[in-house]
């Protein structure tokens, strides 16, 4: 079965529509409470005080994340993010989520360099945490912004973090072109120093994705050339001690006749031409909405689950990068269930093979999915929907930022202006949500 589709990324964005610009861009487990569907989720209260031992547990419960919120426009009220205009405004140009700023969202507040302390932070991360999430999976990543703040609080949390390299970067005529200057950057950013100036990965980093889905959209903006050009420049720019794992992740679609969706991209990809020499330093990554028996026991009639016909194919382990099934489809959360429940068994029977999983997602796409309710099914994943309910409004200052680039309009469209205020709004549990936390919680 296929992924869902998405659209062409442009600028630092890689689940989203176009953006149009002229200018290059650049393991722990607790048992938790489960509450049912309908609770809504502001600075949670219900969160206990907790701290987290840190060290890993053998198999990775992710969560894809990726909650953009609200914001001000001065002429049209309060909007949702729109991936569209994302790079016209400084909070979400790069569609960062991890970066200082953006703490108002998975932080409990958040402090302006004007000295205006906002203290209704929606504690995103303390949410996870509670619903036994021992992984968090990124999609953007602005290497000029600051993140130890938000690794930092993962690490707190026992929550490791699936760094990402946007699909600008791999993309020729973006970032692909400038590897050499922006891989340094992003490697800074990924590092334990408060500025990117760190002598490390930050110890919250578990592993890095490059990419998101090269055969979506067509014409592809990228392929396995430059997935495998950009993985061996990296590793030869690196010079950190730690070596996280690397993996690239693809679709669940069959592309090109293909049996088993990915088997032509990563027998190419792990061939002695490209990264056959450095098999040990990667996973294969793939983003299946398939029921289970799909996945562990019997797919495309062989007798065989996908899992364990590809780890025999390559030699690889795998993490699904995204898993999951929209509320839109009438058995949905039969699926769902049966995902989380046979993933975490395999993992545990055969860890060679199956390294972890993140759910998709954490919360609707709120540009389609605004208020919860029946959405378009690519807005529909997530354990929580937007309500509209506000906990506040955060107003930033231009010292906020590490960075503001000008935003030329193109004829007829002007931009919207830059410094817009943003408004964290509250969540609300889906039935999803029940889901995973009974797996995730109870489930060794």
């Amino acid at each position: 079965m296929k992924m869902e589709k998405k659209e062409r990324s442009i600028a630092p964005v890689s689940n989203q529509d176009a953006t149009i610009h002229s200018v290059t861009r650049r393991r722990f487990l607790e048992t938790s409470v489960i509450a049912g569907a309908g609770t809504l989720l502001g600075t949670a209260p219900f969160a206990r005080t907790w701290q987290a031992p840190l060290v890993d547990t053998l198999f990775y419960k992710g969560m894809c994340y990726q909650p953009m919120p609200f914001y001000v426009d001065p002429q049209r009220g309060v909007l949702p993010y729109d991936p569209s205009i994302a790079n016209k405004t400084w909070i979400f140009f790069g569609s960062d989520i991890a970066y200082n700023c953006m703490e108002p969202l998975w932080g409990a507040s958040f402090t302006s360099r004007s000295g205006t302390t906002y203290r209704f932070g929606r504690d995103d991360l303390r949410v996870l945490k509670d619903m036994g999430v021992n992984l968090v999976r990124l999609y953007d990543w602005e290497p000029r912004n600051y993140h130890k703040k938000f690794l930092d609080r993962c690490l707190t949390y026992g929550i490791k973090v699936l760094a990402p390299v946007s699909n600008y970067f791999l993309t020729p005529g973006q970032g692909y072109d400038h590897r050499q200057q922006l891989i340094p950057q992003l490697l800074n950013s990924f590092s334990n120093g408060e500025q990117n100036n760190g002598t490390d990965y930050h110890p919250a980093i578990a592993g890095i994705i490059m990419g998101n889905e090269p055969f979506i959209p067509i014409p592809h903006p990228f392929g396995v050339e430059q997935m495998s050009q950009f993985t061996k420049d990296w590793v030869a720019l690196e010079s950190f001690p730690t070596k996280p794992k690397i993996g690239h992740p693809q679709d669940f679609g069959r592309h090109d006749g293909e049996t088993y969706p990915g088997w032509h991209l990563w027998t190419t990809l792990l061939d002695d031409q490209h990264l056959g020499h450095m098999k040990s330093r990667l996973f294969l990554a793939t983003q299946p909405q398939n029921p289970a028996n799909d996945l562990f026991v019997n797919f495309n009639g062989d007798n065989m689950g996908y899992v364990r016909a590809t780890y025999n194919r390559f030699g690889v382990p795998l993490l699904f990068t995204e898993i999951g099934k929209d509320r839109t489809k009438p058995d949905y959360l039969q699926v769902v269930d049966g995902q989380l429940r046979e993933s975490i068994a395999y993992g545990a029977a055969h860890p060679e093979q199956l390294l972890g999983i993140c759910h998709f997602q954490f919360a609707d796409k709120v540009w389609l999915c605004p208020t919860g309710g029946s959405c378009p099914s690519e807005g529909s994943f997530g354990t929580h929907s937007h309500t509209q309910q506000f906990l506040g409004t955060v107003n930033y200052v231009a010292e906020d930022f590490t960075h503001i680039d000008d935003c030329p309009p193109p004829p007829g469209n002007p931009c919207v202006p830059g410094n817009v205020p943003m408004k964290p709004d509250m969540l609300m549990r889906n039935p999803t949500y029940d889901e995973v936390v009974r797996n995730y919680s109870i489930r060794p």
